[in-house]
């Protein structure tokens, strides 16, 4: 039923867009980025001169890079793959292995999705059934635990890519996961229902509008 997608690239703006059938569609992050409120935007901004711009940069690409190994071993756990074996010194990993081991079944790993109707698309981490319940699921790696309202552009991805991948699978997916890997902790789950979904769908569909005025395509 469910077939893993493929897309192209192609890059609009300097932007990488998807493409599909001919058609070039923005990314979720990539929307989400551009649309992030002045408020997100000024408190990153301070964060680095609190700390100093180049420290900054290296917590920034260590943390790129951690995220990248858990996000790679993840992969190749759910399809029944040899992990790297340098993953069993990676604390994130020990930190969700136990979530990944409560998964019922995967039906799609880093798969892309498109919604032709709104017009955005993106790669989702995980299409599966988390106690009887179809869902799509969201991998972070964090050195702290998070709070919900800290994690609104996490949980807005979650509901665009279910959003997309009700449309185009015409199914009717109301529940998203993101889970938090972190150090040397269990890690952090949130649980998206149908109520929190509808109201992150339209917040990312609002986003999407900003950006869509933005680009001069709305």
């Amino acid at each position: 039923m469910f077939e893993h997608l493929k897309p192209q690239y192609v890059t609009i703006d300097r932007k990488r867009h998807y493409s599909f059938e001919g058609v070039a569609y923005p990314s979720v992050t990539g929307i989400l980025s551009a649309t992030k409120p002045a408020r997100d935007r000024q408190a990153l901004q301070n964060w680095r001169r609190r700390v100093g711009y180049q420290q900054a940069q290296k917590i920034t690409t260590k943390a790129a890079k951690r995220g990248t190994s858990v996000h790679s071993a993840i992969k190749y756990y759910l399809r029944q793959q040899p992990v790297p074996e340098d993953i069993d010194d990676n604390p994130f990993w020990h930190s969700i292995l136990p979530v990944l081991d409560r998964i019922d079944r995967v039906h799609l790993v880093e798969s892309a999705i498109y919604h032709s109707e709104e017009g955005y698309a993106g790669c989702y981490d995980c299409l599966g059934e988390w106690q009887g319940k179809l869902c799509v699921i969201d991998w972070k790696t964090a050195s702290k635990h998070k709070k919900q309202e800290w994690i609104v552009d996490y949980c807005l991805q979650v509901a665009a890519y279910i959003s997309a991948v009700n449309h185009f699978y015409r199914v009717n997916i109301q529940q998203g996961i993101v889970a938090i890997a972190l150090d040397s902790q269990p890690a952090q789950l949130f649980v998206l229902e149908a109520e929190d979904l509808a109201d992150y769908q339209q917040q990312f569909l609002n986003r999407l509008r900003l950006f869509s005025v933005q680009h001069d395509k709305y």
